[in-house]
């Protein structure tokens, strides 16, 4: 059935379902209002009547009774009437005949269709009587029947009507489009001028889209036709290019149809064979003939695939490989019906492959020579770390030693109350210098931990402004050398934070010196800013100077080891400080980088994650009293350098311990046999027998005495501790001694309690700026005195010229003495010359 006629009887049916239910709907509301009309009409004639007769049937006036009833029935759809005296008289009937006139009648009607109303007749207050009238509804039910026709009929029109103008319609907008179309589909497909157009008609909408499609898909077809066309010319001749034969086997007539490449494959080029299938199972060579054929079974039984290689004999007796690949297909029951293939010649290949692989075979015999003379390189290697790591370890321990003793006797003798100011001046000197000495060591040996990978961070909560003062201090004398300004710009800062305060300092300390060692009389700032992320903050560095800056290929190697730019004070130092520098902030989680032109400074800028903590506890300087007889204890002291034995008498025996030093293991095993120390402070590395062997037997010797061991050491390796701990040794601790250090473990060792004396290193504001009108309140003569001891360096001149000074002027002195702390000695020579070229006001 077409589409058009089952679309267009749908929808008329379901329009006259609609119109259907409404017109019944409507029909049933007429009709009942035409019954209720109806009884309406025929109670009230009844009520009219019953009144109009009254006075006539009293006067018993027959003629005026049947002209009322006449008049009462004037209506069409009342049949009849009837007045019924009571006084017995006979009853008046006036009855509707078949041609619609009323006549008297001698009965009443007996039509049970009839509707019927009955009222009494009251005369004089009197019931004379009673009145009936009679409606006839067959008027009423023929006209209802008459306009159900009319309903229907005007449906069955409409229906018709749409029907037929909906066929139409779909037919001429939709149906004969589609037609056309599908008659230019059928065209194309049976290959009649497949670039014609569809046939023109009338497209709108969806069809218009369809028509472009099919268009499209048309011309796509054809340029696809075209394509595969090319593409099966270019196969055909890929294939003979490719020497790539192929064959069709119908397995069901055991044909097999081969192409002219196949003969070529099989070296019978120019010839044709009835059964190429029994001349290729004839050429298989034998070793390979039962395996090629147990899987060309397996092919056709359909458990396997058909992908072999095999060797061919050619009529010439000459050997080829070749290569087969097939394709099977079956019938519904699985049956093989045809198989296809293709073969080509790997002759070439396997030859090469061959040739390969004995070269394989001596490229494996070098590479197992080369592995043992590469075992050989890394054995070597191993060896030289070794040696390297022995060697620092050696370095670190003779350098340190000796350096231990210069910096601890110079820390004792700068307590002496006896040495004259220039004699302090020079130990300090002698301080500062070891000091600097041993910054140096520590950084060749921190570059070694670092390139190990030892170096971890250990975070305590640091006080930031502390810190950043500290690092302007430190770098303030080589700054005041050089005539460079120090600008210290921090905004932001939290109180404390929880850092790795010792590399963070390091790592400004290292860039600071840097940029004050290259901007002679230039400008260093350091440029610090926070910004609060929660508990955490961000802090940025930046150390800025105005010095001669970097070229672009020093920038790119001024991070790397032993490295230094060109400029001034590049020949000092040891060309670590950048590199350690640079680990550090990597391993504090930020990125060191440089900015820098030439001639226009250099920038180096970081930032890092710190932990926003309370605030850092003051730093406590302890002066610790001599024990109490009762507390005094022996310590043996086993080192072979006996600066290093000395220094470790004179810190111990001012607090009371008895002190014996011996010089190696030997020596202290028979001292604690006979002496029997309470503690023994153990040198590592010693001749014969060294501090951790000495151990191993003391702990070894479960019956003799087992004093508390504190093993010392030069070296700077991490790992020792463990070595140390594991081989007895109650503690650990390194040259230089420090005495803080030393006095904790004393304490903890020998279960004592030290008297201490606190001093607060309490933080104090600076004071206001000094300026040269705050000099001129000094004396013309105390000011030439003071400048002539700052020349001097005399500082010990300096104290003794501000101490008389009355309580008005400490203002005056505290300034002086700030800038004394900070070794500012020009510009304070400076601020003391202005003030005596100034004008004294007048009176």
């Amino acid at each position: 059935m077409s589409v058009a006629v089952f679309v267009s009887v749908t929808l008329t049916a379901v329009v006259t379902l609609v119109l259907t239910t409404f017109a019944l709907y409507f029909y049933q509301l007429e009709r009942a209002q035409r019954w209720a009309q109806l009884r309406t009409t025929l109670t009230t004639s009844a009520d009219e009547l019953a009144a109009a007769v009254a006075l006539p049937a009293w006067n018993f006036d027959e003629t005026q009774i049947v002209t009322i009833m006449k008049s009462g029935l004037s209506n069409r759809d009342l049949y009849a009437s009837a007045v019924t005296p009571l006084a017995g008289n006979r009853p008046f009937i006036l009855v509707r005949n078949a041609q619609a006139q009323l006549v008297l009648a001698d009965r009443l009607p007996s039509d049970p269709e009839l509707l019927a109303e009955q009222r009494p007749i009251v005369a004089q207050g009197q019931h004379i009587g009673t009145i009936t009238v009679y409606a006839s509804p067959a008027l009423l039910i023929e006209q209802l029947r008459q306009r159900l026709y009319t309903i229907a009929g005007l449906i069955f029109v409409l229906d018709v009507t749409l029907v037929l103008s909906l066929y139409l319609l779909l037919w001429q907008l939709i149906f004969k489009p589609l037609t056309n179309i599908e008659r230019y589909a059928a065209s194309v497909k049976a290959g009649q001028n497949p670039g014609a157009s569809p046939p023109r008609d009338w497209y709108t909408g969806e069809l218009k889209t369809l028509n472009a499609s099919i268009r499209e898909m048309v011309r796509l077809m054809e340029s696809r036709y075209v394509a595969m066309h090319a593409s099966e010319e270019r196969l055909q001749i890929a294939s003979s290019a490719a020497a790539i034969g192929i064959w069709d086997w119908n397995i069901v007539s055991g044909q097999m149809v081969w192409d002219e490449q196949m003969y070529r494959l099989h070296g019978m080029e120019g010839r044709k064979l009835d059964n190429p299938f029994e001349a290729w199972r004839g050429m298989v060579h034998p070793d390979d003939a039962v395996p090629t054929s147990m899987l060309l079974q397996q092919a056709l039984n359909g458990t396997a695939e058909f992908d072999v290689e095999y060797r061919l004999i050619w009529p010439d007796g000459s050997v080829h490989y070749i290569k087969a690949d097939g394709m099977t297909f079956r019938d519904s029951d699985g049956h093989a019906m045809r198989m296809v293939g293709v073969n080509y010649d790997v002759t070439a290949s396997r030859v090469a492959e061959q040739e390969l692989r004995r070269h394989r075979i001596h490229l494996e015999e070098l590479v197992a020579e080369r592995t043992n003379a590469l075992s050989v390189a890394v054995r070597q290697a191993q060896t030289a770390n070794h040696a390297k790591s022995t060697f620092l370890a050696n370095m670190s321990h003779e350098l340190r030693t000796p350096l231990n003793s210069v910096i601890g006797f110079s820390r004792l003798m700068a307590d002496s109350k006896n040495m004259l100011p220039e004699e302090k001046r020079n130990l300090a000197i002698i301080h500062r210098s070891g000091q600097h000495l041993l910054t140096l060591i520590n950084d060749i040996l921190e570059l070694s931990k670092i390139e190990a990978g030892r170096v971890v961070l250990q975070t305590e909560v640091v006080n930031l402004n502390d810190m950043l003062q500290e690092v302007m201090d430190m770098v303030s004398m080589r700054a005041m050398q050089n005539n460079v300004e120090l600008v210290l710009d921090s905004v932001g800062l939290p109180a404390s934070a929880r850092v790795d305060g010792t590399k963070l300092r390091q790592v400004l300390l290292n860039l600071m010196s840097n940029a004050v060692k290259f901007a002679a009389q230039g400008k260093v700032t350091l440029k610090v800013r926070g910004l609060s992320r929660g508990s955490q903050c961000e802090l940025a560095f930046a150390v800025i100077d105005n010095g001669p800056g970097m070229k672009e290929e020093d920038q790119a190697r001024v991070f790397e080891p032993f490295i230094q730019a060109d400029g001034p004070g590049a020949k000092e130092g040891t060309g670590l400080g950048l590199t350690i520098s640079r680990e550090f902030v990597q391993l504090m989680g930020g990125t060191l980088a440089l900015q820098s032109a030439p001639g226009k400074g250099a920038t180096f800028f970081f930032a890092v994650m710190a932990q926003v903590a309370d605030e850092a506890p003051a730093v406590r300087r302890d002066e610790v009293s001599p024990l109490a007889p009762q507390q005094q204890r022996r310590v043996l002291v086993a080192d072979d350098n006996a600066d290093s034995g000395a220094l470790m008498e004179s810190l111990l025996k001012p607090l009371g311990f008895e002190v014996a030093v011996v010089g190696d293991g030997v020596q202290a095993l028979a001292m604690i046999e006979v002496w029997l120390p309470d503690l023994v402070f153990m040198d590592w590395r010693m001749p014969g027998l060294d501090g951790i062997g000495a151990t191993r037997q003391i702990r070894a010797n479960r019956d003799g005495p087992q004093p508390a061991i504190v093993m010392l050491t030069a070296s700077a390796f991490a790992e020792e501790r463990e070595d140390a701990l594991a081989a007895g040794a109650d503690e650990f601790m390194r040259k230089p001694v420090e005495q803080e250090q030393l006095y904790a473990v004393l304490e903890q060792q020998l279960n004592l309690q030290f008297v201490r004396r606190h001093r607060m290193a309490a933080r104090q504001m600076a004071p206001a700026p000094l300026a040269s009108r705050d000099l001129r309140r000094l004396a013309p003569a105390l000011r030439a005195e003071l400048k002539t001891a700052l020349q001097e360096l005399n500082l010990a001149r300096v104290a003794a010229l501000l101490e008389p000074l009355p309580p008005a002027l400490a203002d005056v002195v505290a300034g002086i003495g700030h800038l004394v702390q900070l070794h500012q000695y020009p510009q304070l020579c400076a601020l003391l010359d202005q003030a005596g070229n100034e004008l004294e006001p007048l009176a």
